[in-house]
């Protein structure tokens, strides 16, 4: 059953390399802004990071991962700010940075390669990364899915 796990392992961080490239040659285009697909987004991310705390059985204090979402929560907030919205036609539209998308590439792909190891401490250690990106992630959805209500002609 352990190798199973390790197998299942191997080729979900190979997907999430293949969508994180994927994302990284479409993601500087201006894209619309559609209320759905924000909550998706952020609905998404906590999925990920769920699940690969159930499949992987990575634990982290309750108390650490609070406060690591929590301080993500803060800084996708402000890095929604820098996320500059407009109407195009009957639209909104805007472009995300590359940064955020490296930011949350780079982390999940850390807990799956800390994971990737026998040691307890190092799947936990890589967990840490992916609870304050996935914070990130919520909360800069959020802000953008309020932002965009009032974006002007």
């Amino acid at each position: 059953m352990d190798q199973l796990f390790r197998i299942l392992n191997y080729v979900c961080s190979g997907v999430a390399l293949i969508f994180t490239v994927l994302m990284l040659l479409s993601y500087r285009k201006e894209r619309p802004f559609q209320p759905l697909s924000l909550l998706f987004s952020a609905a998404l991310s906590l999925i990920m990071m769920f699940s690969f705390v159930w499949l992987t059985g990575a634990r982290l204090s309750i108390y650490i991962a609070v406060g690591l979402f929590v301080f993500g929560l803060l800084i996708g907030g402000l890095r929604a700010f820098f996320v500059k919205l407009y109407r195009r036609e009957d639209r909104v539209v805007g472009k995300y940075s590359l940064l955020s998308l490296l930011g949350w590439g780079g982390s999940y792909a850390l807990a799956i390669l800390m994971n990737s190891f026998d040691a307890a401490v190092l799947a936990s250690l890589g967990l840490a990364p992916l609870v304050l990106a996935t914070g990130t992630q919520v909360s800069m959805n959020g802000v953008l899915f309020v932002r965009r209500l009032f974006v002007r002609k």
